[in-house]
């Protein structure tokens, strides 16, 4: 298991704009984050930061002691589509994710998550022939063959059906509970955040920085319609609400504007 911990982190492009500003979160050993916020708080920026494919343009991120300043084999991501390989089937594209291994042990762990994953009669197909669904279990089989120490989820079930998205938060959740990856994960999706995470960081936008950080109550395993998965719903979004109302103009009268996570 490994610790992230992102320090004061900015990122300033070359045009000027402020995508981050003083970042500071930190995910402990086998802890899921959850990163929620509006449009244009720099989610997906942090994210790519994490996994070394662009630099921060001050601070710090670091694997347990160690500072990141590239990519890095002990971390592994699942982006919003599934990239899988088309000219490789699908054992094959989850084998790819395991490329510092040796052969055998790395079809070993291809059969296993393969296995784990509901698609053992599958391997042999190619990614064309799979569902959005199935096409998504095999990247998240790719990206947990090497057994990575920090697991980056970039909303990779916003483009499924409810069932299907729920069931692949307990697919998730069950291959977590195995591994213990240190997860950090972007949604918009407020009920998934608080059916996976532990905490949950809420950014500002225009230049992303962090609004607030909470802790996620109803101990696993949550139950969707408990009162108290509702209730803890309903703090982050209000929490989400005032982030996003800092940054309009004060009305002196009338109605107030609520934000659509409300």
């Amino acid at each position: 298991m490994t610790k992230l911990t992102i320090s004061q982190v900015s990122k300033i492009y070359a045009d000027g704009t402020e995508a981050l500003r003083g970042i500071q979160v930190t995910a402990g050993s086998g802890e899921i984050v959850a990163i929620l916020g509006g449009s244009g708080c720099g989610k997906t920026t942090l994210l790519r930061l994490v996994a070394g494919l662009d630099q921060p343009s001050g601070g710090e991120i670091r694997l347990d002691e160690m500072l990141i300043a590239g990519t890095h084999p002990a971390i592994s991501a699942v982006f919003q589509e599934p990239r899988l390989l088309p000219w490789l089937n699908v054992s094959g594209n989850i084998g790819f994710g395991g490329k510092r291994l040796t052969q055998a042990e790395r079809q070993r762990r291809t059969a296993a998550l393969l296995e784990r994953i509901g698609l053992a009669a599958y391997g042999k197909r190619w990614p064309r022939d799979l569902s959005g669904g199935q096409q998504q279990r095999v990247a998240i089989a790719r990206a947990l063959i090497g057994h990575p120490g920090i697991l980056l989820l970039d909303e990779p079930f916003s483009a499924l059906d409810p069932f299907t998205r729920a069931t692949q938060h307990n697919l998730v959740l069950d291959l977590w509970r195995e591994l213990r990856p240190t997860i950090l994960m972007v949604t918009h999706d407020v009920d998934e955040a608080v059916f996976l995470a532990d905490r949950i960081v809420i950014m500002r936008p225009r230049p992303g920085r962090v609004h607030a950080m909470m802790g996620v109550d109803p101990p696993r395993p949550r139950d969707r319609l408990a009162p108290a998965f509702d209730l803890m719903k309903r703090r982050v979004m209000r929490a989400i609400d005032r982030s996003l109302a800092e940054e309009q103009p004060r009305q002196d009268s009338g109605p107030s504007n609520l934000s659509p996570w409300v």
